[in-house]
């Protein structure tokens, strides 16, 4: 299988901790895919500065043999400010989405693009006109959308009507709270006949595809240390379970799974990613 995974790897700085941990959606979901995948090919498109956190995105891709086309440009890498609760629920402080707030595809992406069986990528805020040039891109297999929370876009129903003639599966990350936003997006789901995915962190979540609505519960873990990334690993599982057998059942069993791993480590994934 040919997975093209597009957008931010960057650094997750642990606030509290004095510690830097490589992150950012795409690169969290590209290595938890190559775990449920190990025979796939996977490849990396992003942009990163030319500093120190450019070196750990490159160790953390080449550890967990991936393919990158990695665009080196003049600046910072992306980085992800967090804090952790009690809990072990993370909080994040704030995102500088540096040189990757520039970066756009090119013929070579694009190519890349038209070659993928999977396409898997993100949009927020930082990044709207990177998921344009990647949206415009044509595809011959299936494309998946990690939309976050929608927080942080001026209308995020908006966003998701304007491109889900472009997408395949969407995946959201909320709170059982968000009773409205979760009924608009059933709404456009069911509309156009596409696969949402909603993760409510402890909560569980829901997936609707048609007239199917299908809930399902988090699975429980001896302690909660860390959920930065579950919803990267969630996707990474639930993609890989999908793709062999298109069963949405099975799939949120398995992307569950895979969350419930994350959530017991810090950081998004477990790599030795020490100085090369």
């Amino acid at each position: 299988m040919n997975i093209v995974c597009i957008g931010d790897c960057g650094v997750d700085r642990y606030v509290p901790l004095g510690l830097d941990r490589p992150g950012g959606i795409t690169l969290n979901v590209a290595v938890h895919l190559r775990q449920c995948l190990p025979d796939s090919r996977i490849t990396i498109v992003t942009a990163v500065g030319n500093d120190a956190g450019a070196d750990l995105v490159a160790r953390s891709i080449a550890q967990a043999r991936l393919e990158a086309r990695t665009c080196r440009l003049e600046g910072a890498t992306p980085i992800q400010y967090i804090d952790l609760e009690p809990t072990g629920e993370k909080r994040f402080i704030r995102y500088e989405a540096g040189v990757l707030h520039q970066f756009r595809l090119g013929p070579g992406e694009r190519a890349l693009v038209a070659a993928a069986d999977l396409l898997v990528t993100t949009v927020f805020a930082q990044v709207e006109e990177l998921f344009d040039s990647v949206m415009a891109a044509p595809c011959k297999g299936m494309r998946a959308v990690d939309f976050t929370d929608l927080s942080d876009v001026g209308d995020g129903v908006g966003l998701v009507s304007r491109y889900v003639d472009r997408f395949d599966i969407g995946f959201f990350g909320l709170t059982s709270g968000a009773v409205d936003l979760i009924g608009a997006l059933e709404a456009i789901a069911r509309a156009h006949r596409r696969l949402f995915v909603i993760t409510l962190g402890a909560d569980g979540g829901l997936a609707i595809c048609g007239s199917e609505r299908i809930t399902f519960r988090a699975q429980p873990v001896p302690r909660v240390v860390d959920t930065t990334g579950a919803g990267d690993s969630f996707a990474a599982g639930f993609l890989a379970e999908y793709c062999a057998s298109r069963d949405i059942g099975h799939a949120l069993v398995r992307g569950s799974a895979e969350a419930a791993q994350t959530i017991q480590h810090i950081g998004a994934f477990e790599l030795d990613v020490g100085p090369g």
